[in-house]
């Protein structure tokens, strides 16, 4: 198994648990921008969110997901920011690990 499934793999798992969350709301505290987005954008987020935790571990869709979600993490970053809010730590996280899938370096690809 290569580092890029490992990220993968991750990643895959923190957008379940997100994307579940915006249907659950288990998580604590609740995302501060929750009341400031509409309850159907939300729930439309919360799909977008599970179906790219499925995508992101088949390899063929990998790169598309990884590039896709890594500009709409950093968008929400920049939101989350403008906003003053200090809960944009996952956000930026999930960036930078979908931007190391979507370049994809040598050390992320292993050895062939």
């Amino acid at each position: 198994m290569n580092l890029s499934n490992i990220i993968a793999g991750i990643c895959s798992a923190m957008f379940l648990m997100i994307g579940a969350d915006k249907f659950l709301n288990f998580l604590q505290p609740p995302c501060s921008l929750m009341d400031s987005i509409s309850p159907t954008i939300w729930k439309l987020l919360g799909v977008l969110q599970i179906l790219a935790a499925v995508l992101i571990v088949l390899p063929n869709f990998r790169k598309a997901v990884s590039g896709f979600f890594c500009v709409f993490m950093v968008l929400f970053s920049v939101v989350h920011l403008t906003q003053n809010t200090t809960d944009i730590g996952g956000s930026a996280f999930m960036a930078v690990l979908l931007g190391l899938l979507t370049w994809n370096p040598i050390f992320i690809r292993g050895k062939k």
